[in-house]
């Protein structure tokens, strides 16, 4: 079935010769892999691909080959009105346009655009959408395209680039949405030659004192709510720059207040621009992340969603507060 449904997406890329592909604003591991992965194998095809994301990589993913070919739109010179026309527009991993930020532009630049997600809330905004929630990760939907495209190929680099987005999209294949195709693949991405240990401490045991500063300020902003049942962490700018890091470097911090027993719901809330709060949710059993996130105009996965509210950090917290009460009564 998946098959059929990414033969459009096969057809497209076969024909074409010049493509973009899009992660989504502040990616993550899914997105960058995705990416990265499908671009090393269209352009050891023959193809020519440009990579464009709204905010930089993630410094951790930086061993990944390829990560520094990511620009951001409009940084290499072109206009809105006069930038390039491709054959495809392949968006990875983004469940809307507005996931897309500054490059959802970019989908005006061709006859052919191309959505290949995992969230549950994608609106279906392409052409070709090929959108499977109960896929682990959308790297594992881009193996599966790959392979299709290309049974025999074998690249270490986009098999590594795949390997990190289904480990950290399950939580080093531990969470929820760890699929059996998930270890299938990583059993197959194993046999090619992959360094499990190398990649293993690159995305979980590898951090910085700055980063661990961090931590320990985010820590200690705890707050416990609803008898305990829901847990709130802060990163404000202030706390950026008193470790010198930016926002990009506090992935994974929310999981810290979800681990607690008998927690329910994790957010953190990450200080954006002036009266605007980034939120990660994390959820165990009793709450939807993805649901209390579409509140917000947000989305993601029923244990692990996120969103953008216009208030600062305090009003923000008490509007997740609300809505959290009523989830949980």
């Amino acid at each position: 079935m998946r098959a059929i449904k990414l033969l459009p997406v096969v057809e497209a890329l076969k024909r074409g010769k010049r493509f973009a592909i899009i992660a989504h604003i502040s990616p993550d591991g899914d997105a960058i892999g995705s990416c990265l992965a499908l671009a090393n194998f269209l352009m050891d095809h023959g193809k020519t691909v440009e990579l464009y994301c709204h905010d930089a990589p993630p410094e951790s993913l930086a061993f990944l080959q390829g990560i520094q070919n990511f620009v951001r739109p409009g940084e290499n010179g072109e206009s809105q009105a006069h930038s390039a026309y491709y054959d495809a527009v392949v968006c990875l991993d983004c469940s809307d346009e507005g996931r897309l930020g500054d490059a959802a532009y970019l989908l005006k630049q061709t006859s052919c655009t191309i959505n290949i997600d995992h969230h549950a809330t994608n609106t279906m905004y392409a052409g070709i959408n090929v959108v499977e929630p109960e896929a682990s990760s959308t790297a594992e939907l881009v193996f599966d395209l790959i392979r299709e495209m290309d049974g025999d190929y074998f690249s270490l680099a986009a098999y590594e680039a795949i390997y990190t987005g289904i480990a950290t999209d399950t939580g080093g294949f531990g969470f929820s949405n760890t699929t059996p195709a998930a270890h299938r693949i990583a059993a197959q991405v194993i046999e090619y030659g992959l360094d499990v240990d190398r990649l293993t401490r690159l995305l979980f045991r590898n951090t910085t004192l700055a980063r661990v500063r961090l931590l320990a300020k985010v820590l200690d902003s705890l707050e416990m709510h609803c008898d305990g049942r829901v847990t709130f962490l802060t990163v404000s700018k202030a706390m950026l720059e008193e470790v010198g890091l930016d926002e990009n470097n506090t992935e994974g911090m929310v999981n810290y207040g979800i681990d607690i027993v008998e927690v329910e719901c994790a957010a953190l809330f990450k200080e954006a621009e002036q009266d605007k709060t980034k939120v990660s949710l994390r959820t165990k059993g009793t709450v939807d992340a993805s649901a209390l996130a579409a509140k917000f105009g947000g989305g993601g996965h029923a244990r692990a969603a996120g969103c953008l509210i216009n208030a600062g950090i305090e009003k923000a917290k008490g509007q997740i507060l609300e809505a959290l009460k009523c989830m949980l009564e």
